[in-house]
């Protein structure tokens, strides 16, 4: 339905509102279809089929269902749903500038080929999907391509996206040599040797965590998702970096099922840096964007905090707080792709009016544009973990997986380890507060702080649609989070091939039982009662309100926008604080009166946080290999002797070698 509905947008590009009906009509029923289908591979049991043979056994292509796939396929419909909803207002924006039937098409497929992803049933499938919704990316990211941003953004991204699933092929082949099949079904290395098995586990951490964005490997992503169309930013983010979740879980516990401590170890540790320099430098960025798509980074770094203390209780064999860790990171990867979707979609929107990103440049929007601000206050509050929006059951999930690291009872270095990602996830929770205080503030509060945010209006309906509707569904999994545990009880029932989530598997407070939730229930409604009747006896005791406004006193001067805190300043206390991380260049350029250098005519203060990472591990590597190249141009000097010698010295040492 995808790939009819991106055929008959660019057949009908002639006929903008015939295509762009198709692409719109074919992205609802097909995101619909993959939610109804996702629901039926729940309950259903485990299966594959053959769509195509090709020339080989190995090429053919081959869709496997799972309870596990299922989550990730629900994932996608849903969020795909609250998306191409969205995008019917928000694509109106290229209109008379750009080519919409290409967006269209290209949304469809991107859609379509994260959906395969997680339906693959062979390497083979797997690998053609994966590129596929690679490449079909990069031109997403690359749709503005008359600016530099997206040029350097989308160089980058292919790059980086590439060389992951060169680490990628590398990994697969290693594992069809020992199990002697490219298909999932029969791809069982528990016999592998551990050297082998660890040298998978390294190829598929660098492979999938560069889709992810784990840090060092997260270059790519502060550039793509700023740069992309805001819809497919929120595809990005809430979907297709998933997908390396789903990719690391299928080869490390599916086909590898779990190996020594140090693989969870690996794993805790580079989460919790990615967790902490992704807050840290989504708090020091004034892009809107950019700053959601370094939280991104933050929230997937959550992830692997939690699958790397799955897979250290996995080497214990400790099953249950293995359990509850794994549980812990998919249920937090579900809320992330809701909330963090919504999160763009609101930056979307203040982007389509104010037709501006920087935050500094914002300011007194919620009187212009009030449902907006509202869904993305919504927004801030989960991402910030706080109850009873849905981003606090996974972050409190966590806690609660980490305490059992700390109090495991096993060995000091592990209760070290545990304490430090309890101390880490209190941190990064704070801050992640801090950063969304900031982004709301600067954005919606106050006075506006230029013409653009001035002028701004509400976005439009289908917009404000989209952002609603996740706005609700971030509201329900918060109120009622039992709603998702039986289908993430599944999915990792089927990832382990063990019924590890007995129903005594976890305390009262976790328990997925009818009785916890009519409990829930039973709150949630005394909650809305006992609110509706504060509000009643309020409204009868205090009577009509009067409301008086009053200008906001300014030491007896007039309020100006140029008064008020910007993203920038707000963010000064921990920009110091983190120098030593962060690097921060500050540079002050006096304008002197050349007639008298006495009398100033202004200051112009430039303050720069360099890209930490790139700079001192990505630059040097270049600059060397880029020396090394040079080296090598030498010998190309265009005189046939020195070709002539070289073949020479070649045939000598290949021989020498062959006849020992």
């Amino acid at each position: 339905m995808f790939a009819g509905g991106a055929a008959s947008a660019l057949l009908f590009a002639r006929i903008p509102k015939l295509s762009d009906w198709l692409a719109h009509v074919c992205a609802l029923l097909g995101n619909v279809a993959l939610m109804a289908g996702a629901i039926i591979g729940f309950s259903a049991k485990p299966g594959q089929a053959v769509l195509f043979h090709g020339a080989f056994t190995f090429t053919d292509i081959v869709v496997r269902q799972s309870a596990f796939a299922a989550f990730f396929l629900f994932m996608t419909g849903a969020i795909g749903l609250l998306v191409s909803i969205y995008a019917i207002g928000y694509a109106a924006e290229y209109r008379g500038r750009k080519s919409l039937a290409l967006l269209n098409a290209g949304t469809l497929l991107f859609l379509m080929a994260m959906a395969w992803v997680v339906l693959s049933g062979n390497v083979f499938t797997f690998l053609l999907a994966w590129e596929t919704m690679s490449i079909v990316s990069y031109f997403l990211v690359m749709y503005e391509h008359e600016q530099d941003e997206a040029q350097k953004a989308g160089f980058v991204y292919v790059v980086m996206t590439h060389i992951g699933t060169a680490f990628l092929m590398i990994a697969f082949f290693l594992l069809q040599h020992y199990t002697g099949s490219f298909d999932f079904a029969r791809m069982n290395a528990a016999n592998m040797p551990i050297v082998a098995k660890s040298w998978v586990f390294i190829f598929a951490f660098i492979g999938f965590g560069t889709k992810a964005g784990l840090v060092p490997l997260h270059i790519w992503l502060p550039r793509a998702h700023p740069a992309a169309p805001s819809h497919i930013s929120a595809l990005m983010s809430g979907v297709m970096i998933k997908t390396a979740i789903y990719g690391f879980l299928l080869v490390v516990v599916q086909f590898l099922h779990a190996g020594p401590v140090w693989w969870g170890i690996v794993a805790l540790t580079l989460g919790a840096v990615s967790a902490l320099f992704g807050v840290l430098h989504a708090l020091n960025d004034i892009d809107m964007k950019r700053m959601l798509a370094y939280s991104s980074i933050e929230n997937i770094g959550l992830m692997f905090m939690g699958i790397g203390t799955a897979l250290i209780f996995c080497s214990l064999r400790q099953p249950v707080p293995a359990a509850l860790a794994l549980m812990a990171a998919l249920i937090h990867a579900m809320n992330h792709a809701f909330f963090k979707s919504l999160l763009f979609m609101g930056a979307g929107a203040v982007l389509s009016v104010t037709h501006t990103k920087n935050m500094n440049l914002l300011g007194g929007l919620i009187r212009r544009m009030p449902q907006t601000a509202l869904f993305v206050l919504f927004g801030s509050l989960s991402i910030a973990a706080l109850p009873p929006l849905n981003g606090f059951v996974g972050e409190w999930m966590l806690f609660q997986s980490m305490f059992a690291l700390g109090f495991s009872g096993t060995n000091i270095g592990l209760h070290m380890l545990g304490i430090l990602a309890v101390a880490v996830l209190a941190i990064t929770g704070a801050l992640v507060a801090m950063l969304f205080v900031r982004a709301f503030a600067t954005s919606f509060l106050a006075l506006p702080r230029s013409e653009a945010a001035e002028e701004a209006c509400e976005a439009p309906l289908t917009m404000r649609t989209g952002m609603a509707l996740a706005t609700a569904v971030c509201l329900m999994l918060g109120v009622f989070p039992f709603a998702a545990f039986g289908a993430v009880r599944s999915s990792i029932q089927a990832l382990t091939g063990a019924d590890a989530l007995a129903p005594n598997l976890f305390s009262p407070l976790f328990m997925a039982s009818g009785s916890s939730k009519a409990a829930m229930g039973t709150i949630a409604a005394v909650l809305i009662v006992c609110s509706g009747i504060a509000w009643l006896i309020a409204r009868i005791i205090g009577g009509k309100t009067k409301t008086t406004s009053v200008d906001t006193w300014a030491c007896t001067n007039t309020l100006e926008p140029r008064m008020t805190y910007t993203a920038s300043g707000y963010s000064k206390p921990v920009r110091v604080a983190s120098r030593f991380l962060l690097k921060p260049s500050r540079r002050l350029i006096v304008d002197r009166n050349p007639k008298s250098p006495y009398f100033i005519r202004g200051y112009t203060y430039i303050s720069r946080i360099p890209l930490v990472v790139e700079e001192f591990a990505y630059r040097p590597v270049m600059h060397l290999l880029v020396a090394g190249a040079r080296i090598f141009r030498k010998i190309q000097n265009g005189q046939v002797q020195s070709y002539l010698v070289y073949l020479f010295a070649t045939l000598v040492i290949v021989l020498f070698f062959t006849m020992r």
